[in-house]
């Protein structure tokens, strides 16, 4: 059966891409705004599809959900401060707050898969993970609903 957190390690590849991207911005100075936007549509996008896993996830261990949805906010939050700075034409500003943008994001994923999915492979149930699946395919995410194999009652 197919595990939640390969469908999450799936879409988490993807922002890598964009966050990539931003970073190699940041280092040129070409292009920030565009890679800054981009990254936090993303994000934004695969925070509200987690959603539904952090909850779950929050039943076996809310501190760690709730510092999880911590850092999506304070990224989202980073990335709105951005668009406020690209607004007032404050280079400095947009340069710092593409940078914080960039380390919450990445620091968020490394411990989504460093604490957070060790956790729920150990701890969500096939039901659980069913689920979990359906509702980031039902989310835009595309994932193939896993095959549910007769007398799977975990």
């Amino acid at each position: 059966m197919r595990e939640i957190t390969e469908c999450l390690k799936e879409e988490h590849r993807a922002l890598e891409e964009s966050l990539d991207a931003l970073e190699a911005a940041i280092a040129s100075g070409s292009g920030l705004a565009e890679c800054v936007s981009r990254a936090a549509a993303r994000a934004r996008e695969h925070y509200r599809r987690e959603a539904a896993f952090l909850d779950r996830l929050g039943q076996y261990e809310p501190e760690l959900a709730a510092k999880l949805r911590a850092q999506h906010e304070e990224a989202c939050e980073m990335a709105e401060h951005f668009e406020q700075a690209r607004e007032a034409e404050q280079i400095g500003d947009m340069c710092a707050l593409a940078r914080r943008f960039h380390a919450i994001a990445q620091h968020n994923l490394i411990e989504e898969e460093r604490d957070g999915f060790p956790l729920a492979v150990r701890c969500f149930t096939n039901r659980e993970q069913r689920e979990l699946i359906d509702t980031l395919a039902e989310a835009g995410l595309g994932t193939k609903t896993p095959s549910r194999r007769a007398g799977d009652s975990r």
